[in-house]
């Protein structure tokens, strides 16, 4: 009687195999730098605003207030319907919240000699809080920028947009621990 033979692999040495595809990739997979992801979400996220709050302005053509609440890492948003350039019963505001993980920040060197967390060169505070406002035009009431951070601190993870007055133009920056680049589209 012929006797036959069973084609395959036992599960001894699959379990081997396994583990040891596992342990290659942790070593070729690069650890990921989740403190850098969420600065950058939140750059993104900051530099959008100013952008969005720019366009309301121009197609609206109304103006616009950006304002900063920076112990508790909120930006409201207000469309300023009449030009007061004040919170009024008509306008409409909405409060976003920075990106989870983040927080605003202040640098150890500025941006064109600005340095602080919200720092413009010509400052408005509404209703208590460091802000600018997008007028109908595009332009902005002042030059700034704004600095944050991921929740661990470390100076690879410090973002910030920067805000030209006469365009309105955001530009996003990266910290690459000795200074300042600009960030990507």
């Amino acid at each position: 009687m012929r006797m036959s033979r069973r084609r395959g692999f036992s599960m001894i040495e699959m379990l081997t195999t396994l583990i040891i595809m596992g342990i290659v990739a942790a070593m070729a997979v690069p650890k990921m730098d989740l403190s850098h992801m969420k600065s950058d979400a939140a750059l993104r996220q900051v530099t959008t605003l100013f952008v969005q709050a720019q366009r309301t302005a121009l197609t609206k053509q109304y103006n616009v207030i950006v304002s900063f609440d920076v112990p508790n890492n909120r930006i409201r948003l207000v469309e300023d319907k009449n030009n007061s350039n004040l919170l009024d019963a008509g306008d409409r505001s909405m409060w976003m919240a920075l990106e989870p993980g983040t927080k605003f920040n202040a640098p150890p060197i500025g941006i064109d000699g600005m340095n602080g967390v919200v720092i413009f060169l010509r400052p408005k505070t509404i209703d208590g809080y460091p802000s600018v406002i997008f007028r109908r035009n595009g332009a902005a009431s002042s030059d700034g920028a704004v600095f944050f951070t991921s929740k661990q601190t470390d100076l690879g993870s410090l973002r910030a947009v920067a805000i030209t007055q006469s365009t309105g133009r955001a530009d996003p920056y990266k910290y690459t621990g000795t200074a300042w680049v600009r960030a990507g589209a």
